[in-house]
């Protein structure tokens, strides 16, 4: 076992050590070679913002006041949240769904998830009313989405779907 490792050892230090990741080049004649990473982000950016244009002006409105008490880095705490216990519950319900999606940076969403898949977990819950959830609605009664709410998200996250899988 311990050959094994020094074996192991000695043929990855080379690769480790001459290793340089994302490292930038220059080319003799050009300037500056761009890594394939960055220009795919500036392609993934260009599909992204006529939908994020689209969220910003018609949906984020709703979100704020319907999702972001979960689904961002700014939730307004209501009175009782300081009351021990309670503060740790809606703490952990917050971790909870900010693991799942976090819509503070705008869209694409902060997810364990594709945009496109987002979309359409936005969809379905928009559709089944599953989002908020019932424990929350309880105390916030004014926090389910009304017709015209859902009408506008499911309309925004139709098109936007339509462009992303085009």
């Amino acid at each position: 076992m311990k050959s094994f490792t020094i074996l192991t050892a000695t043929l990855l230090l080379p690769s480790l050590l001459l290793a340089h990741g994302n490292e930038v080049h220059t080319d003799k004649k050009k300037e500056t070679v761009k890594p394939k990473k960055v220009v795919v982000q500036e392609v993934k950016r260009n599909i992204y913002e006529p939908i994020n244009q689209s969220y910003l002006k018609n949906i984020k409105p709703i979100f704020e006041n319907k999702c972001f008490n979960c689904h961002s880095n700014t939730p307004n705490y209501p009175l009782y949240y300081k009351i021990p216990g309670v503060k740790q519950l809606i703490d952990h319900d917050i971790k909870e769904a900010k693991s799942h999606i976090n819509m503070s940076n705008n869209f694409p969403f902060i997810s364990h998830d594709t945009p496109i898949n987002d979309l359409k977990s936005i969809r379905k819950s928009t559709i089944n009313n599953t989002m908020p959830p019932l424990r929350y609605v309880i105390a916030h009664w004014d926090s389910r989405l009304d017709d015209v709410e859902k009408e506008q998200i499911i309309k925004w996250v139709d098109e936007s779907l339509k462009k992303l899988e085009e």
